[in-house]
This record gives C-alpha cells, structure tokens and sequence, in this order.
C-alpha cells in the first residue's frame, strides 16, 4: 500500500516548499554566494542538458557565472510523499547573456526536508527554451 498524507500536511509541505523557493529567488537576486547553504555536497544540478554539475559549489559557481534577469510566471510544489520533502517547478521569462530577445525557461527542483524544518535541493534542472529557433522540437510543431 502506497504512503500518504493528511491534507493539512499536504497543504503545509505545499506552502513551506513555496515560501523556500521565493527565498531562494531572493538570494539568487542579492547575493547567489548565499545559495550555497540549499544545497548539498550530493546535491546534483542538470544545466540546461549541456552540464551536469555536482556539489554544491561548483553548482554556485555555475549559477554565479550566468547573466540572466528572470521574471517568474508560476511556481508550483508538490509534497513528495515518501520523503515528505517536495518537487518545485518554475516557470517564467529569462534574457540570457545580454540578449534583448527573452527565452522560456522551466527549472524544477527536487526538495528534501531538514532536521531544522526547512529543505535543501538535492536535484536542479535548469531548462531553457527558444520557440522561435527552428531547432526547437516544440517549435516545429506549432510552426505551420
């Protein structure tokens, strides 16, 4: 028989999850050196299916290295019932590297919970996507 969980426990993991992600936004704004604490040594990023970065400096580092003002469209957690941690998705706009053009952009984030009440990341997929590049799998589909 598969775990699970009363809904107010759903609805607390949901919300904490929620309010960890916005925090972690708001150090990727101020000062992404704070970063490091989310993560863990383990901690395993996939860089937009070009890198996969582990530990948590060297994923810093990578996020340290990348101009990209953002704005967030959606962000949505979902309790992880085994471990009572949660999956984080964030959607929204990126401007890469200077260019006036934006991308979409989809990271997911695998949330694991601490003794302490909070969570630290231990899988991160940065994704991004041009839909108007002819390259783009999505692209071609919705190009008639």
């Amino acid at each position: 028989m598969a775990p699970s969980m009363d809904p107010e426990t759903i609805d607390r993991i949901r919300a904490e999850a929620k309010l960890f992600m916005e925090d972690y936004y708001r150090k990727f704004d101020a000062n992404r050196a704070d970063l490091v604490n989310l993560y863990g040594e383990e901690s395993v990023m996939n860089f937009d299916n070009q890198e996969m970065i582990k530990g948590k400096e060297a994923i810093v580092a990578k996020l340290t290295s990348v101009q990209c003002p953002y704005h967030i469209s959606k962000i949505v957690c979902v309790p992880y019932i085994p471990k009572r941690g949660a999956v984080a998705q964030v959607t929204g706009f990126m401007w890469l590297d200077g260019k006036q053009e934006a991308v979409n952009f989809c990271q997911s984030f695998q949330l694991h919970p601490t003794p302490q009440g909070s969570f630290w990341i231990s899988l991160q997929n940065w994704s991004t996507h041009d839909f108007r590049q002819k390259g783009d799998l999505l692209c071609n589909l919705f190009t008639v």
